[in-house]
């Protein structure tokens, strides 16, 4: 597969799985023996399994979520991506209670980069502004300075 292949194939993870919540696509577009760097609490690597749990959570939270593609660039096995997520907070997200905000703050930007593999994802990396999230639901403040230590004179 080449290159046009692989975009197509992340086009297709973005409009159904995230926007359309059709999880299923994440069991034919990901390899069983999937592998995701995706930063989450614990810090642990994740598997196709944690993946959808992951995305199950982020629309309990954020049910009208939607992901635009930024850009798309790719090259060999790989695709990488920019994106900006954005939603409505009316559930719970990693034990952070609804705020009700629409959108939740500015939308979040990130990055995910695709190795894909015989028309599969095999390995994910993806970072994401988590702390322009959390400032956003309110969870801390916009100016972080107040929560600096105080100098020693």
């Amino acid at each position: 597969m080449g290159a046009t292949d692989n975009k197509a194939i992340v086009r297709r993870i973005i409009d159904e799985a995230w926007n359309e919540q059709d999880l299923d696509v994440i069991d034919e577009l990901y390899s069983e023996d999937y592998t995701g760097h995706w930063y989450l609490p614990g810090g642990e690597d994740s598997d196709r399994e944690s993946l959808k749990a992951f995305m199950s959570d982020v629309f309990e939270g954020f049910p009208d979520y939607e992901m635009d593609i930024e850009f798309l660039i790719a090259e060999d096995d790989l695709v990488t991506m920019g994106f900006t997520g954005e939603g409505s907070h009316e559930g719970e997200f990693m034990g952070i209670p609804p705020s009700g905000s629409e959108p939740a703050g500015t939308p979040t930007p990130g990055h995910i980069t695709y190795r894909i593999e015989d028309g599969q994802v095999v390995e994910g990396w993806s970072t994401w502004d988590a702390l322009g999230l959390l400032q956003g639901l309110g969870v801390l403040p916009e100016d972080l300075s107040a929560m600096a230590p105080a100098a020693d004179d």
